[in-house]
């Protein structure tokens, strides 16, 4: 006997709903476990000596002063390894964060190799690739560690994630971006995003490891790999697009190399920002990853706890004739439950206290309200800003400058 074509569709309902349960628990015991101090191994590759460790050179492109950057940058001089250096690279000659590079530099010019290189090159419309051009084809060492200017890592950091890069058939190394320190309310809806649902979704799908999923506040990879990946191209063959770090991921991917997480993460102080800040940052992913990663944006209202609430109270009324009313209100009761022990311990790498309960739930609230008509206004448009330039991206993943009229 054939089903009705209404028991199909609430039976796909019931069936996502329940992927996603456990996808969220999945997410939830990896962000528990392997984020745990207790549980994270002293790396092996910062045991080695100088001559017998793989060199590593430290890239961090920058522009302007971000908040905490000297403590952000600071984080690259103490790293606990044998063998790396720094690269700093700035575009223009009159940016402000040139005396605080020149500072540390000093400070620690006789035990990190470091230096600063002044003025970009220009390979296409990504300001972060045209800044990095000659830091990255002058990097003394094959492996290369692109660490952005606003975050700040542990000083194990290099030695796991280099452990990580050397076992079999792996090709990138990256690390979970959070959020410390919200100095708002708008600031604590970025704070619960990226600390909560991100989080989770992002170590879920990186743990199954069935496609390429990469953010790229702190990547490392070998130029030989991205060589063969490019034909021979390398970090310049990406200058045309504004979500580079997902395509060299793919690229890499490509190839038949695994991504990994070591247990570090990438921590980013937010301070005070504004509603239409946070917004702004939200959309702007979205219209980026559409022409990039289709199919997983097109799912990705499917993945939030309201849409997805719905679709599971839908087909469970269906089925088992349960009040939508009251799945609903288990389903986000659970929601809020399984994203809160993310906030439930002080953070030992940054110092930050978490969030007071009332506090976290007006922000997570806030977050999963707005999750959709953001989504939707996202996928609308075309337009985004970037460092204080707007753009407009196009089908083939790629974007265009927007230059305004001078005024008259």
């Amino acid at each position: 006997m054939e089903w009705p074509l209404m028991t199909y569709i609430h039976g796909i309902l019931v069936g996502w709903y329940c992927f996603m349960f456990l996808l969220s628990l999945y997410g939830q015991y990896i962000g528990q476990t392997r984020y745990n101090s207790k549980q994270r191994s002293k790396p092996k590759s910062s045991q080695l000596s100088a001559v017998e460790a793989e060199g590593v050179s430290i890239l961090r492109p920058l522009k302007g002063i971000d908040l905490e950057l000297e403590h952000n940058l600071r984080s690259s001089f103490t790293q606990n390894y044998p063998l790396f250096e720094i690269i700093f690279s700035v575009a223009s000659a009159d940016d402000p964060v040139i005396p605080i590079v020149k500072r540390l530099m000093k400070e620690y010019e006789k035990t990190v190799d470091s230096r600063l290189i002044i003025g970009e090159r220009h390979v296409g419309i990504n300001p972060k690739i045209n800044n990095m051009m000659t830091a990255y084809q002058t990097a003394k060492y094959d492996i290369v560690w692109i660490l952005d200017s606003n975050v700040h890592v542990e000083r194990d950091t290099l030695g796991r994630s280099v452990d990580q890069l050397q076992l079999p058939g792996t090709g990138l190394v990256h690390h979970l971006p959070i959020a410390t320190k919200p100095g708002n309310y708008a600031a604590e809806i970025e704070h619960l995003f990226l600390d909560t649902n991100h989080a989770k979704m992002y170590l879920a799908i990186n743990g199954v490891g069935i496609a390429s999923c990469v953010v790229g506040k702190s990547n490392l990879y070998r130029r030989s790999d991205l060589d063969r990946a490019t034909q021979g191209v390398g970090l310049e063959a990406f200058g045309k697009y504004m979500a580079e770090d997902n395509l060299i991921g793919e690229a890499l991917w490509r190839l038949g190399l695994k991504h990994r997480m070591s247990a570090d993460r990438a921590c980013q102080v937010l301070g005070p920002i504004s509603l239409q800040g946070y917004c702004a940052r939200r959309a702007r992913w979205v219209r980026l990853r559409k022409y990039i990663v289709t199919a997983a944006t097109l799912v990705e209202p499917m993945t939030e706890s309201i849409v997805c609430g719905l679709m599971g109270a839908a087909g469970c009324r269906y089925f088992f004739h349960v009040s939508m009313p009251w799945f609903f209100f288990f389903h986000w009761s659970w929601w809020f439950t399984n994203d809160y022990p993310h906030n439930d311990k002080e953070d030992a790498l940054h110092h930050h206290r978490r969030l007071p309960w009332f506090k976290f739930l007006r922000a997570w609230v806030s977050r999963e309200v707005l999750a959709l008509p953001l989504y939707l206004y996202a996928i609308a448009g075309t337009k985004i800003s970037w460092r204080d330039q707007d753009y407009r991206c196009i089908s083939d993943g790629s974007a265009v400058a927007l230059f305004s009229p001078p005024n008259k």
